[in-house]
């Protein structure tokens, strides 16, 4: 069974993916988000930069979400998402190790959108607008991920934070409000 902390987490995550707000996680949630980011960004319809935000944001909805779809009506309830995280952590922790690395590896790609080999904070908040949430949320979760203070976030960390998020349950790890606030 899930910790407390852990549901928390999950379930503010969950929440942070249900772009329309809806109750669901579905493709156009997806979908929307990766619009969002190219209109932030403001690439053109059909450009390269365009049909590679698109099709990582798909490829998350394929590879990390849809399996959670229980029931195969083409959403995720935040039930099934939870049912999840539980089969996954039953599977063993190599197996939910690779499967946080390689989600968090999708996601840092997606936020690095200069593909400098970090995060900023202008980054991290495009990120989180692109998800319908303030700057402010963004400042907040940004913060305690960026224990050195210099305003950039490093893959290899950035994966360990994900890795915290999912992983761990004790309330002051880095990496527990590496979607925002969970409490």
């Amino acid at each position: 069974m899930l910790s407390d902390i852990l549901q928390k987490k999950l379930t503010q995550h969950f929440h942070f993916r249900d772009l329309d707000g809806d109750g669901y996680v579905e493709r156009s949630d997806w979908v929307q988000c990766a619009q969002n980011l190219v209109a932030i960004r403001e690439w053109q319809f059909g450009s390269e930069e365009y049909e590679n935000v698109i099709d990582r944001h798909q490829d998350m909805w394929l590879t990390f979400w849809e399996p959670a779809d229980l029931n195969n009506d083409g959403k995720v309830a935040l039930d099934e998402y939870l049912h999840l995280a539980e089969t996954q952590r039953k599977m063993g922790f190599k197996y939910e190790m690779k499967q946080v690395r390689k989600l968090f590896g999708a996601v840092f790609d997606t936020v690095d959108l200069d593909e400098d080999g970090e995060i900023s904070l202008t980054e991290y908040k495009q990120f989180f607008r692109a998800w319908g949430l303030d700057a402010g949320t963004a400042v907040v979760a940004f913060s305690s991920l960026d224990l050195n203070a210099d305003a950039r976030l490093s893959r290899e960390a950035f994966l360990q934070y994900g890795v915290n998020f999912y992983i761990n349950d004790e309330p002051d790890v880095a990496g527990n409000m590496i979607f925002g606030p969970y409490e």
